[in-house]
């Protein structure tokens, strides 16, 4: 499973024209880049499932969108320059869940949990 080149020049000029009218322009491009990481995500999700029990039902599922909430933002720009996602953990018991982000020089998966309890 790896992520094409490609996604992270998309990710690149979008950066650099954070606009409406650029992205209208690039719409194409940007949606054969989305299709490209939902199947890194969905290819995630498979491996994740081999350890531990995932209740989000697939790759497409698990992705943010694109757009920013920019109403209470001093940033007004209308795109996240990155794509990002989660895996929520099955049943109350496995309580947490996983998240990817995909951006040029910050690409990392984390996982947790809040407010954990302290029952013993």
């Amino acid at each position: 499973m790896q992520l094409d080149k490609s996604i992270f020049d998309f990710l690149k000029k979008l950066k650099k024209n954070n606009d409406r009218d650029w992205f209208n322009a690039h719409k194409d491009e940007y949606l054969r880049e989305h299709e490209k990481v939902i199947q890194f995500a969905d290819a995630l999700l498979k491996e994740m499932h081999k350890h531990d029990n995932i209740e989000t039902a697939s790759g497409k599922k698990s992705l943010h969108r694109i757009y920013r909430d920019i109403r209470f933002s001093s940033d007004k720009t209308p795109y996240n320059t990155h794509f990002g996602g989660g895996f929520k953990r099955a049943t109350a018991a496995l309580r947490g869940g996983y998240y990817f982000h995909i951006q040029p020089g910050n690409t990392f998966v984390g996982g947790g949990f809040w407010g954990p309890s302290l029952k013993i």
